[in-house]
């Protein structure tokens, strides 16, 4: 449901209200009242969101998504998950209010598909289960659902809220719905356990979801914090497919350096880019990351972001990469 009226504004009280409950309740407060003294259930795409439609910000490693490897108390982070093992998906529901009585009722659907930047809705997502009759009184609601991991161990999420007050708008676009909607949201985090100069390999898909039948776009490196590339090195080996798009496109680029036939090597911790590639909408081209830590990485937690953008600049989808090193 997208808010355009403005009689929907969070109040004062309403704020104050909400942040005093998600405060013993250890979540971060969601402060958005609903309009018409009607509660709008919503799922956080980044931790500055608070259920504005469209919302702003990163849009693919929501923070009211977590995967755990039990189903008691909540984990502190993501764990990584284990292919035929039983994964357990915790996601928190915002219900601001505006009052204390407010509740909404309704279903959460999870859905998983290949790690990568994009995925059109429906088609590339595989469905995983609900939780149905679900009540969300005013705060914040955690509910679990269980996955039977397939084959495999890099996924990426998505969450849809649905209730008959409140249906998503949809199309093909995942990034599209997920901006312009504020009960679905997309989480696209791997956990990466590494040792000491022992390379960790991970496949990842580019492609367009978009309606346009191609685009042009740019493949972008970022490490806030504390940079992974120095203490440790990341490549990424395109493919023969996608390296000649690449090439065709002018072999435009900057803080990458060329260092095989299909495979570049991110040199500029701040900001390395990979331009000029284009895609068909629909397909999903595959390559593969590779992140090898030297000694300096030793015992370190850093964190990768590789961030698909359009002509535009406009964010299309990515993924968060967080490495914890083990002490040897």
């Amino acid at each position: 449901m997208i808010r355009r009226n403005p009689r929907r504004r969070r109040t004062l009280l309403a704020s104050a209200v909400l942040a005093v409950a998600t405060l013993f309740a250890g979540v971060a407060p969601a402060v958005q009242a609903a309009p018409e003294g009607r509660a709008d259930v919503f799922i956080r795409d980044n931790t500055s969101d608070v259920g504005f439609e469209p919302s702003s910000g990163s849009l693919y490693s929501s923070p009211d998504i977590r995967v755990c490897n039990s189903p008691g108390p909540v984990c502190p982070a993501d764990q990584p998950v284990v292919q035929g093992s039983t994964a357990y998906i915790n996601v928190f529901l915002n219900n601001p209010g505006p009052y204390g009585d407010a509740l909404e009722k309704g279903t959460l659907q999870l859905y998983y598909t290949k790690q990568g930047t994009v995925a059109q809705w429906p088609s590339q997502w595989n469905y995983i289960g609900s939780a149905t009759d679900v009540s969300v009184p005013y705060g914040v609601k955690r509910v679990v659902i269980p996955w039977k991991v397939p084959f495999g161990s890099h996924f990426c999420l998505l969450a849809r809220w649905l209730s008959p007050t409140d249906l998503p708008t949809e199309g093909p676009s995942t990034s599209a719905n997920t901006r312009n909607n504020n009960n679905i949201a997309w989480h696209n985090v791997n956990v990466i356990p590494f040792k000491i100069k022992i390379p960790q390999l991970r496949p990842i898909v580019f492609g367009w979801d978009g309606p346009d039948p191609t685009t042009v776009g740019d493949l972008v490196f970022t490490q806030p914090g504390r940079p992974f590339t120095g203490p440790g090195r990341i490549t990424i080996d395109l493919g023969p497919d996608l390296a000649a798009r690449w090439r065709a496109g002018g072999a435009k680029g900057e803080g990458i350096e060329r260092v095989g036939e299909t495979e570049l090597a991110i040199v500029n911790p701040q900001r390395a880019r990979i331009g000029g590639l284009t895609f068909k909408a629909g397909e999903q081209v595959d390559a593969r990351l590779s992140f090898t830590a030297g000694a300096e990485a030793e015992g370190g937690q850093y964190t990768v972001h590789v961030t698909q953008v359009d002509q535009r600049g406009a964010e299309v989808g990515g993924v968060e990469y967080r490495l914890d090193g083990e002490r040897q």
